[in-house]
């Protein structure tokens, strides 16, 4: 497997909405199934799944994964995008000149249309800025923070006045940092099932726990994108999706991220699909409550960062796909990344840490989400831990719930397991980032977080993040596991899917029927 879609030999093959398995398996390259896939090419729709649908489509106040899957790009767009190779290109921005103290941006808008039909202006990146910058999701508001004015100069020119120049701001502006919306939009709209955006597509129409329809938008900016109409499925269960995508039912499997795993190598060695394996983006990771006493002994944290092997996590979460990791650093490639590793699995000396802290019969409340890789992963954590003499006391939540009582300040919770993408800076204390959040603050690492953004020369920007990457292991609030990927899946016919992410984005604008 590679970064993109896997090679092999070019097929006629198309699945068919109509064919039951059994039939499937005896069926050849017949005519019915060329006229079959002369239709799909045809087709003016597209028909996409993932396996989890967001508590809500506000991307201000909600950090869930799935807002980004079908709106990220496709509907709601950033002032920059951020390339496969980390560079910058322009999107909503056609330019920018940086001062040469790197303390004023300045940012030249495209001339573009909101879907709900007024103009793009500097009025609205002002106030989306602005807005952004008091989101309580510090992988927004966090990179913001040196933001100190944000000027409208003209119509299409807006001015940004850093406090101090910033190695992480342009990057996070091609993220949901930089998520432009039009002025008020956030007092106007209910954020929570509507969006109004400058993408190729129009959100149309929300229906909760089945689908959202997205309408190829005829006053895009930039090229029209290929289908008419795309639905987006949330399908929790990943074998009703995958055998949905085998019966022809949808078109693509935008995230593989649980069970589905297992069979991403048996569906690509198909004739008539093919899978599409981007770098990690994510880490999966144990979070510590900072507010439980007990926890607040390192050896204690330790012990339980030692009871932890992370090839077996990465077996039964990802089905081996990904890399196991003792750093916290995303993306997984990046320049500072090293084998550096406090807390390898040994859960011989974890029995002796915790005997030494005179800790026994240590039980933790541990809510767990019932979505993609964290039942399996509860699984094995359990076993893990009670080996070394914790007992998780574990609880299933599904993922509105979760995010209401686990997740953010006051979080309901001693240990914890969550996959996410946010840049680590985002723990800094105080930020309003679980779990670094409670009454314990270290020092060190918040300010290696303030001055790191502050270094211009590239040498020591990249020996302070080492630093900061090391710093953080060695506390081991947070207990990174493995770098993970989440494959795609998607019948043969389709090109242009991106061979790369951001946010865990299934980017609509080039995807096409092959000629």
């Amino acid at each position: 497997m590679s970064d993109i879609k896997a090679p092999k030999a070019v097929s006629r093959f198309r699945t068919t909405r109509h064919l039951s398995g059994t039939t499937f398996a005896v069926v050849a390259f017949s005519a019915f199934l060329g006229a079959h896939a002369a239709m799909a090419q045809s087709s003016n729709s597209l028909i996409t799944s993932y396996p989890q649908e967001p508590p809500s489509w506000d991307y201000w106040s909600v950090g869930a994964t799935a807002i980004s899957a079908a709106t990220f790009i496709n509907v709601r767009q950033p002032l920059i995008e951020v390339l496969g190779d980390g560079s910058l290109a322009p999107l909503l921005a056609k330019s920018w000149d940086i001062s040469d103290d790197g303390l004023t941006i300045t940012f030249n808008i495209r001339k573009a249309t909101f879907s709900d039909g007024t103009d793009l202006d500097a009025t609205d990146v002002v106030y989306s800025i602005l807005k952004n910058k008091e989101s309580p999701l510090a992988s927004i508001s966090v990179p913001l923070s040196v933001v100190e004015d944000v000027i409208a100069v003209d119509q299409q020119t807006v001015r940004l006045q850093l406090s101090s120049p910033s190695q992480r701001l342009m990057t996070e502006l091609g993220r949901r940092a930089g998520i432009i919306v039009p002025n008020g939009a956030f007092e106007a709209l209910n954020v929570a099932t509507e969006m109004v955006g400058t993408g190729p597509y129009i959100f149309a129409e929300y229906n909760p726990g089945v689908d959202v329809k997205l309408v190829r938008n005829d006053s895009y900016w930039g090229d029209a994108p290929h289908f008419k109409t795309v639905t987006h499925r949330f399908i929790a269960d990943e074998t009703a999706a995958i055998n949905a995508l085998l019966a022809g039912d949808i078109d693509v499997i935008s995230g593989v991220l649980g069970e589905g795993l297992e069979r991403v190598d048996v569906i690509n060695a198909r004739d008539g699909f093919d899978s599409y394996i981007p770098p990690p983006l994510e880490i999966s990771y144990i979070f510590l409550d900072t507010t439980n006493e007990t926890l607040q002994n390192k050896s204690v944290r330790q012990a339980i960062a030692l009871g932890v092997d992370r090839e077996i996590l990465l077996i039964a979460g990802q089905n081996g796909m990904g890399k196991t990791t003792c750093q916290y650093v995303v993306p997984s490639n990046a320049p500072w990344k090293n084998d550096y590793c406090p807390y390898d699995y040994d859960p011989a000396k974890a029995r002796a840490l915790l005997d030494a802290a005179g800790v026994d019969d240590l039980t933790l409340y541990f809510p767990y989400l019932t979505v993609a890789e964290f039942p399996a992963l509860k699984e094995v954590l359990v076993s893990q831990m009670a080996d070394i003499g914790v007992t998780l006391d574990a609880k299933p939540l599904d993922l509105g719930t979760w995010f209401e009582q686990v997740w953010g300040e006051g979080g309901q919770y001693d240990f914890g397991s969550i996959t996410d993408g946010v840049s680590i800076e985002a723990f800094k204390g105080g930020q309003g980032r679980a779990p670094m959040i409670g009454p314990v603050v270290d020092t060190v690492f918040d300010n290696l977080v303030t001055v790191s953004d502050q270094i211009v020369d590239r040498d020591a920007y990249l020996d302070t993040m080492a630093e900061m990457a090391k710093v953080f292991a060695d506390n081991a609030w947070v207990i990174p596991l493995f770098a993970k990927s989440a494959p795609a899946l998607a019948r043969t016919g389709l090109e242009g899917i991106k061979p790369y992410r951001n946010i865990m984005e299934f980017d609509l604008r080039n995807v096409r029927e092959a000629n």
